[in-house]
């Protein structure tokens, strides 16, 4: 029995040895090495705009209108943001008088993109209710533009349009400038 048990103790201690042989043939050495690309950003820029007539009354208040009358008034638009972009102008009013419904004898404005009221410069002839101010050229980070509006009450107005109020919006809008590749 000690025979067997010492028999059995080399056939395992043989098998031992085949599997580390078996084992130590299949392992490998390998380098290693890194690299990294740190603190990588994105910065999303800031698109606003103001004006330099942002309250009520600011850009036109007249009374006692009559036909005949002009105004003569210009907003500066700014680019307080960081990018560049163009706007659009357009106008809303709650009331509905005779002053902007009609659209021959109401109210009507001449807009000029600049601070001068040359007509190569000109943007809206027409009735103030239809005035839309079509999109301007590129206005860069903190640069200007003036728009000179020239407000007009017809001299056909007749009586119909004595004792009116007519408020009125005008509301400009920023679209940032097209993506590119960078």
């Amino acid at each position: 029995m000690q025979k067997r048990a010492i028999f059995a103790a080399m056939a395992l201690a043989s098998l031992v040895l085949i599997g580390l042989t078996a084992t130590a043939e299949k392992t490998t050495a390998t380098f290693t090495a890194t690299s990294t690309n740190p603190n990588n950003t994105f910065d999303s820029a800031t698109l606003t705009m103001s004006n330099d007539k942002p309250n009520a009354n600011d850009l036109v208040n007249v009374t006692n209108l009559i036909p005949g009358d002009t105004a003569q008034r210009a907003v500066v638009i700014t680019n307080s943001g960081n990018t560049g972009f163009t706007y659009t102008g357009a106008i809303s009013a709650v009331a509905n008088t005779l002053l902007w419904s009609d659209t021959t004898n109401g109210l009507q404005v001449d807009v000029y993109r600049c601070a001068c009221t040359l007509v190569g410069n000109r943007v809206y002839t027409g009735a103030l209710k239809n005035m839309a101010i079509p999109a301007s050229g590129t206005i860069l980070a903190a640069g200007t533009q003036t728009l000179t509006y020239v407000f007009t009450f017809p001299t056909a107005a007749g009586n119909t349009f004595q004792s009116l109020s007519q408020d009125f919006t005008i509301t400009y809008t920023a679209t940032q400038l097209a993506g590119s590749a960078r």
